[in-house]
């Protein structure tokens, strides 16, 4: 369903305007002042991206800044850290649950 904007001639407001068929757009009076000479503007849009084209759109130098981030980063910020931690509920001290001892 198109989108129409109009602006007012007397007040200068836009007004914009849904028409499910291009001909029915004819007869528009501003809903701020009422009057119906309208002029008929052109409507912002967007286009949508898709992943692949941002990542391409992306500074060339993101991808390096990133790893120089990455190997500033002290070695706790790597998830892998704390699954190396972990142990297996089988080799646990004690059966149970360990935050709710009693």
């Amino acid at each position: 369903m198109p989108i129409y904007e109009y602006r007012c001639q007397s007040c200068h407001q836009v007004s914009s305007f849904f028409f499910k068929v291009a001909s029915a757009a004819t007869d528009v009076n501003c809903e701020y002042c009422g009057d119906y000479g309208m002029e008929r503007i052109m409507s912002s849009f967007s286009r949508g991206r898709t992943e692949a084209d941002q990542l391409r759109d992306l500074d060339p130098r993101y991808y390096k800044m990133v790893d120089d981030a990455l190997g500033k980063a002290p070695s706790t910020t790597d998830p892998d850290h704390y699954l190396r931690k972990m142990a297996p509920f089988s080799a646990a001290e004690k059966a149970g649950d360990p935050y709710f001892s009693e």
